[in-house]
């Protein structure tokens, strides 16, 4: 402190009035500087000193501490809810498939829970070993974690448990009538699940665990549905990312999607609609209808049901059409290499007029290939909204 007041003194005496503006600005910039250095330093020393006078026990015991708050930080709302009910409950054995309302709040569920294990009960559902308990939906991670030692049920499904010991057995070629029963046919999956008819765009979450999906592939699948996605063919349920092959072989045959119910009134699908059915169904004149048919030949499919006004029909009818049409999301459009396409292609093609397909053959012909749908961009001849349609059909490589 006494090297500062000198500071301050001399700055005071010698350098205050006898200076201008910008220097006593540099001056005083440098003092604030200094300052927070000398008492940072103090402070930094003070605050070592207490570390180190702390006994390895007290150190250990701050840094644990610190990480099961980071962890504990870590556990979204819901989880730490859910998880801070259980601090002071009595926890006891039970059995889901007959525990009443009451037990189970008892348990820490709470009552969405409890009427979610209610309805999978009501509806058929059992829970045969532990882990169906954890399927079920929304039962937390954490949650399964601390009731599972008091579910009165066994660790594995017994059916599991004997095709297990009925495989080790055939490994061994040791071939007996027990063995030969218990191995007839391997228990998957499908063992644990109901099959219903079901409609993707109302299923309930009850349903969809019945249906065998676990609880984050249902919350992704309610999720999408709530922002909108809908469901016109059996393949739009296929395209989600937790449907595998085998997985939709299995429910292909239940998916019963009413687009009556979902639309409010008939429609067709604008990539497989016949003449017939646009003249006799949505009573689209022959004409008009030819001219859909048609460009969807030279298109190669639709990507939407805007695109009716591309066909060279009035705008105001083809918004009144589409209403009775859809492009199921599943519907991928078979790209063509813009470079392989011949020049006849080109010249006749829909998204090219005249001019537009000259300077693509001519780029064609004097630079090569082109890479990159920036290449057509270059060529000044195509506007925003004919690039994104071109994108669509063809590929650049």
């Amino acid at each position: 402190m006494t090297t500062i007041k000198k500071l301050l003194n001399y700055i005071n005496n010698n350098f205050l009035y006898d200076s201008t503006k910008r220097e006593r600005r540099q001056v005083i910039t440098i003092l604030i500087i200094s300052i927070i250095f000398l008492t940072g330093n103090k402070i930094y020393s003070s605050a070592h000193d207490i570390y180190t006078l702390m006994p390895d026990s007290t150190i250990s015991y701050l840094f644990k501490t610190a990480n099961s708050e980071v962890k504990t930080d870590t556990l979204n709302r819901l989880d730490r809810f859910i998880i801070n009910r259980y601090h002071n409950l009595q926890l006891f054995s039970f059995d889901p498939n007959t525990a009443d309302a009451d037990e189970l709040e008892q348990l820490g569920l709470t009552f969405k829970q409890i009427n979610t294990l209610l309805n999978y009960r009501k509806k058929g559902g059992k829970f045969t070993c532990k882990n169906d308990f954890k399927k079920l939906y929304g039962i937390r991670f954490r949650q399964f974690q601390i009731l599972r030692p008091f579910i009165s049920l066994p660790e594995k499904d017994i059916d599991e448990i004997k095709y297990t010991v009925s495989s080790k057995t055939e490994s061994k070629n040791v071939i007996t009538n027990s063995s030969t029963k218990n191995s007839s046919s391997p228990t998957d999956d499908s063992t644990k699940k109901t099959l219903f008819k079901f409609d993707p765009n109302f299923i309930t979450e009850e349903d969809m665990y019945r249906l065998g999906f676990y609880t984050k592939q249902i919350e992704s699948f309610i999720k999408m549905r709530h922002e909108g996605k809908k469901y016109y063919v059996k393949q739009d349920f296929a395209d989600l990312y937790f449907v595998n092959d085998k997985k939709f072989k299995e429910l292909e045959p239940y998916i019963d999607i009413d687009l009556v119910k979902l639309l409010g009134h008939e429609a067709y699908n604008l990539n497989t609609v016949t003449t017939e059915e646009l003249v006799s169904k949505i009573d689209i004149p022959e004409k008009d209808a030819q001219k859909i048919i048609e460009m969807r030949t030279a298109l190669g499919g639709f990507y939407s049901v805007y695109q009716l006004s591309d066909c060279g029909i009035d705008y105001n009818l083809a918004k009144i059409y589409s209403k009775y049409l859809f492009v199921a999301p599943s519907f991928k459009i078979k790209k063509i290499n813009i470079n392989d396409i011949s020049e006849e292609a080109i010249k006749s093609h829909p998204l090219f007029n005249a001019k537009q397909a000259e300077v693509v053959i001519k780029y064609r012909t004097e630079k090569g290939r082109l890479m990159h749908i920036e290449d057509l961009r270059s060529l000044n001849r195509f506007d925003k909204n004919e690039l994104k349609k071109i994108e669509r059909y063809f590929s650049f490589k």
